[in-house]
């Protein structure tokens, strides 16, 4: 029979066994960032005596309310000592099986990965799946630095997802996973996070292969967008350049409401996101874009409709209208670039729908899979084409397929489980599982090489593999990413 109690290197944990999978739940993978460690790069774990229960989840990240996921019955308060992991896996012994690290969405302020139950997954592909917390908001994704004297390093979430590898790679193999065997993978601002590892020189080392699903490092903030939100924490906050030392003094629900209240300031932006600083990650948009790693397998895509989402919801924080776009590419590609991009585009809402997804998602992800082939390195490239009549093929409209999510959730993405999505879900639950075991996504999934561009469409009807799709529009871009934040 399998263990549930565990040494890692801080100490025991003990998990709970049910299904043919035993699962370890909130487990420290750095010391608390609260106190004096508040803006701090992470620490290690402090270690304990005795055997800690690993049983509930640990707090989410700060943010604006309690999470609760009634797709898997797990849930979590919200808090600053938030730097906890969950695994699962068939059993902690000497196997050595592939893991996947899981970074979750929610536009760099909101999720956590207790959101994502590994349990299905690790029994399906007999895999390790760990689930991160990173921090959040202006706890992680903030240039505070900038406007205070604060000594606060840069890009606090994206240091906490290389700590979290870090704890991986040591400890891992208790838990019955291999730690030169690490996908990591991610959707949304959890993909962009993946993006910015896979240029990471901190990083290198710790995963063979990446999943980016619905975005890149194209969607961090330029500079004007840092140095703006930034200057707004500062006057929220009332901290004068000389101020930096009252950071680590002030309530944790102070500095969330000032993001509250930042993030009713900008717009089409978010209150907080990763940037490009010269450090953790390379300096811009185009040293990012020459830093392909090759020796890494990459899997990427974007779902057909990715905006609708930001659209019915009336989301700010993505430009979506045809007329601020057009201002943008002007900006940033010239007029007679830009011009010709937008004459792809008819003026309807489907027209500007997809302008809307191919800046902000489906191209950057599309040019990162073709950047990679172009290097020599093995990718493999998907668009997911499950819609439903009121949001299409939605951004985060995969999530319910992949990570089995029942309830309101997944039935207002995915819709009704008839037996040809419940069908999807299983080829694309299999995909991903293969592709973590054997670097290849399994079944008649090609590579993505240039010039074809083959790429994988899933649908329920049936998926098939379609040469380089939107081939005008692509044509038009002409490989440019334009990141919405500038």
């Amino acid at each position: 029979m399998s263990a549930t109690t565990v040494t890692t290197t801080a100490g025991q944990v003990r998990g709970r066994r049910s299904d043919g999978v035993t699962t370890w739940l909130g487990v420290p993978y750095t010391a608390p960032p609260v106190g004096p460690l508040r803006f701090r790069a992470p620490q290690p774990v402090p270690r304990w005596d005795g055997v800690r229960p690993a049983l509930e989840p640990g707090g989410a990240a700060m943010q604006r309310a309690r999470l609760s996921a009634p797709m898997t019955g797990l849930g979590s308060s919200v808090s600053e000592d938030c730097l906890y992991l969950n695994v699962s896996s068939p059993a902690a012994d000497d196997a050595r099986r592939p893991v996947l690290v899981w970074l979750h969405g929610g536009a760099f302020t909101n999720g956590s990965g207790a959101l994502y139950d590994g349990r299905h997954l690790a029994a399906l592909g007999d895999v390790v799946v760990v689930t991160v917390n990173y921090r959040l908001g202006v706890f992680g994704f903030v240039d505070l630095a900038a406007v205070t004297n604060a000594d606060v390093p840069s890009n606090l979430g994206l240091r906490d997802a290389i700590a979290a590898l870090e704890w991986v790679r040591e400890n891992v193999a208790a838990f019955g996973g291999d730690p030169a065997r690490v996908t990591v993978a991610g959707e949304s601002a959890g993909s962009v996070l993946v993006s910015l590892l896979m240029v990471a020189p901190a990083a290198r080392g710790l995963f063979r292969a990446a999943i980016c699903s619905s975005g890149t490092y194209s969607l961090n903030h330029g500079e004007q967008a840092r140095t703006d939100v930034a200057a707004r924490y500062a006057a929220e906050l009332r901290i004068g350049p000389r101020g930096g030392a009252a950071l680590s003094d002030l309530p944790a629900e102070q500095l969330l409401a000032a993001q509250v209240a930042v993030s009713e300031q900008v717009h089409a932006t978010t209150p907080a996101a990763p940037w490009f600083d010269g450090d953790v990650v390379p300096g811009s948009l185009e040293q990012a874009r020459a830093a392909v790693r090759p020796d890494l397998t990459l899997l990427a895509g974007s779902t057909r409709d990715e905006m609708l989402f930001f659209r019915r919801t009336r989301s700010d924080i993505l430009l979506t209208g045809r007329a601020e776009i057009a201002s943008r590419l002007r900006n940033a590609l010239g007029e007679e670039h830009a011009d010709a991009v937008l004459a792809r585009y008819p003026r309807s809402l489907l027209g500007e729908v997809r302008l809307s997804t191919d800046l902000n998602f489906a191209r950057p992800t599309a040019h990162l899979a073709e950047r990679h082939a172009a290097a020599g390195g093995t990718a493999f490239a998907y668009r997911f084409d499950a819609a439903t009549p009121w949001l299409g093929a939605c951004h985060a409209a995969d999530l319910p397929y992949l990570w089995a999510w029942g309830g309101a959730t997944a039935f207002v993405l995915r819709g009704a489980p008839t037996s040809a999505r419940r069908a999807l879900a299983a080829r694309l639950q299999r995909h991903w599982v293969d592709f973590v075991r054997d670097g290849h996504p399994g079944g008649a999934w090609p590579v993505h090489e240039l010039p074809k561009r083959r790429t994988l469409v899933l649908h329920p009807a049936g998926d098939r593999v379609q040469v380089d799709p939107a081939a005008e529009r692509r044509t038009a871009w002409a490989g440019a990413d334009v990141m919405p934040h500038p």
